[in-house]
């Protein structure tokens, strides 16, 4: 997986807005950028310390290895931090920065767990940050990880497990604290953040660990740092995150195999009648025939459709 390195600056002007006080004037993006441009390579080396832990998503010990590294980096920035825990389930990291007088409270997400490996279909080890010049499907070549200038081009790769999904978003979530803070600014809400670590198996104890941990992660905001970059190159914030529900779904048919040729299309066939169920919830423009489906849902708005509209078009490219 790669991260281009333009990807580390991309949450230091959304948290330098309106969640944060200062003593001097409110810091400015040419403040911020010039803090994230001297210290590029202390960015780097923090993130690709990070990527050198194994995560395995089903892997417990891994994902208790990059817990621990992350209870540190947010000690590091003078955040309260430890393991949520359930039985037999990946920990999740929870960190908190409570401002006094503050009446509201912000979570960020991300997960740090990866997907599993196929090492044949990797140019270079999935744990061994390794920097090109340019995307390794065009050539590109490796460059040294730490920059002589102490500057990376913006069309540099880092390569290795889960460097843009998800673990960038979170060594930049930490960094813009960093940048805030050496610009004297100071919070104005509390700061939580829920990093998961099973996100990439699907989640499977994400609710029990939200009810069990309820009070704790109780916010009026959460900012989800997990998405894609638009393909235009344009920072995005999307309002809304769409999930997924697992089932399983026993069809009946017979109980051995029938040759088609003499018991097609009247003995009942399970791929026909999944192939009938899925067809009856969807209609040919889209639009989901489920009964109730639709009831609580808000129609767009016109403000809505004027920003959907005014979203590049790529699909051209």
């Amino acid at each position: 997986m790669k991260c281009p390195i333009r990807l580390l600056a991309v949450l230091l002007p959304l948290l330098a807005a309106p969640w944060w006080s200062t003593v001097q004037a409110q810091p400015t993006r040419e403040q911020i950028r010039a803090f994230r441009e001297a210290n590029e390579t202390r960015i780097v080396a923090e993130l690709a310390s990070l990527l050198e832990l194994p995560n395995l998503a089903t892997n417990l010990d891994d994902i208790h290895r990059n817990a621990q590294l992350l209870i540190t980096m947010l000690e590091r920035r003078g955040i309260a931090a430890r393991k949520l825990e359930l039985p037999n389930a990946a920990p999740a990291v929870y960190g908190e920065l409570l401002v006094p007088g503050a009446t509201r409270t912000v979570v960020f997400y991300a997960h740090f767990d990866g997907q599993p490996v196929d090492s044949a279909r990797w140019a270079s080890p999935a744990w061994t940050p390794l920097l090109r010049d340019g995307p390794v499907e065009r050539g590109g070549k490796r460059i040294p990880l730490e920059s002589p200038t102490g500057r990376y081009d913006p069309e540099a790769r880092l390569y290795a497990r889960s460097a843009s999904d998800d673990k960038s978003p979170i060594v930049a979530m930490l960094w813009a604290l960093d940048a805030l803070r050496a610009a004297g600014s100071k919070p104005s809400v509390n700061l939580k953040f829920f990093l998961e670590g099973e996100e990439e198996a699907g989640s499977p104890n994400l609710r029990e660990m939200l009810s069990r941990y309820r009070s704790l992660l109780a916010a009026d905001l959460w900012i989800m740092g997990d998405g894609p970059i638009h393909q235009s190159r344009a920072q995005q914030i999307v309002f809304g995150a769409r999930g997924d529900v697992g089932l399983d779904l026993t069809v009946y048919g017979p109980s051995r195999p029938l040759h088609s040729g003499h018991y097609g299309n009247w003995a009942p066939n399970p791929n026909v009648e999944l192939i009938h169920l899925l067809a009856s919830m969807r209609a040919e423009d889209g639009r989901i025939t489920i009964e109730g489906y639709y009831d609580d849902v808000t129609p767009i708005s016109p403000t809505e459709r004027e920003a959907i509209a005014a979203v590049p078009s790529v699909e051209a490219s």
